[in-house]
C-alpha cells in the first residue's frame, strides 16, 4: 500500500519496506503513471511502501495530482535537482530508499532485481541502462554512445566505482547505509555523487540491468546537457583518488 500524504513524518512508525523518492518539477503529464506503477509494484510484491514526491517549485498540477493519488509530498525550498533529491530522501522512511525520476522513463518492476541485490548484502544498488534495454527513442545517440559511456568510464578509472552507467536515475540505498552519507550537490551532479560517495564510504555496491523508456513529458528533459555534462566531468575529476591524493600532500 501507499501511505497517505498526511502522515507525521517525524513521529510515524518506520516499519515500511520501501520508499520511492521522485524529484518533481512540472511532471503533471507523467506523475500519476509513476505513482500508480509504484502502487501496483507494492501490491504485487506484498510490500509496504510509500511514494515521496519532492517538489522543486512546480507551476503545473504535479503537486495536486500527487496528493490526489495518495503520495507524500514534500517541498524543496532551494531550486535544483540535487536539492529536491536530498529533501525527498531525508523524508523517506522505508528500510530501502529508492530514487527514481518522475518522467516515466523507469520501470518500477525493475526494483525487484534491486531487492535481490540487497538480500545478497549490498548497501547501494544502481540501475544500468547501458547494460539493459534502452527502448527506441529513449536516449539520444550522443548520450547513449558518447556522454554516458565516457563519464562512466572516467568514474570507473578515476573513482573506482565499478559502475557502467554513472548517471542512471534509478538507484536504491539500504536505509542504514544512508546514515553516514552527506550528499551536497545542488543540481544534476547529484547523479554521479551518490555512486562516488558510496564507494568512498566503503559501501557494497551492485548494479542491475534495467529498461529505459522514452520520456513522455511535453517539455522532455530538465537536463541542460552541455552544462550538466561539464559539471559532472569536473566533479568526477575532483573526486578522483589521484586528485584527492594530490590535495592530501
Amino acid at each position: 500500500m501507499i501511505r497517505g500524504q498526511d502522515i507525521d513524518l517525524d513521529n510515524a512508525d518506520n516499519g515500511l519496506d520501501i520508499s520511492i523518492v521522485m524529484p518533481c518539477l512540472n511532471e503533471a503529464k507523467t506523475i500519476v503513471q509513476c505513482i500508480q506503477e509504484a502502487s501496483e509494484f507494492f501490491e504485487k510484491g506484498g510490500l509496504s511502501g510509500e511514494v515521496v514526491i519532492s517538489d522543486n517549485g512546480s507551476t503545473d498540477d504535479s503537486v495536486s495530482l500527487a496528493k490526489a493519488h495518495n503520495a507524500i509530498v514534500v517541498h524543496s525550498s532551494e531550486k535544483g535537482y540535487g536539492n529536491a533529491c536530498r529533501v525527498g530522501i531525508e523524508a523517506a522512511r522505508g528500510k530501502y530508499v529508492f530514487k527514481m525520476d518522475a518522467d516515466g522513463t523507469y520501470v518500477c518492476a525493475d526494483i525487484e532485481g534491486f531487492l535481490k541485490k540487497f538480500e545478497d548484502g549490498h548497501d547501494y544498488v544502481i540501475g544500468s541502462r547501458l547494460r539493459g534495454n534502452i527502448l527506441p527513442e529513449a536516449m539520444p545517440f550522443s548520450h547513449r554512445y558518447l556522454g554516458n559511456p565516457v563519464m562512466s568510464i572516467m568514474a570507473r578509472v578515476l573513482c573506482r566505482t565499478g559502475i557502467s552507467d554513472i548517471c542512471c536515475g534509478l538507484k536504491g540505498f539500504r536505509r542504514t547505509a544512508l546514515d553516514g552519507l552527506q550528499f551536497q550537490s545542488h543540481g544534476m551532479v547529484f547523479g554521479p555523487e551518490t555512486t562516488i560517495k558510496s564507494r568512498q564510504h566503503g559501501l557494497s555496491i551492485a548494479e542491475v540491468p534495467i529498461t529505459y523508456r522514452p520520456d513522455k513529458r511535453d517539455s522532455h528533459t530538465n537536463l541542460r546537457r552541455y552544462r550538466d555534462g561539464i559539471n559532472n566531468v569536473i566533479y568526477i575529476f575532483c573526486e578522483s583518488f589521484l586528485f584527492r591524493r594530490y590535495l592530501s600532500k
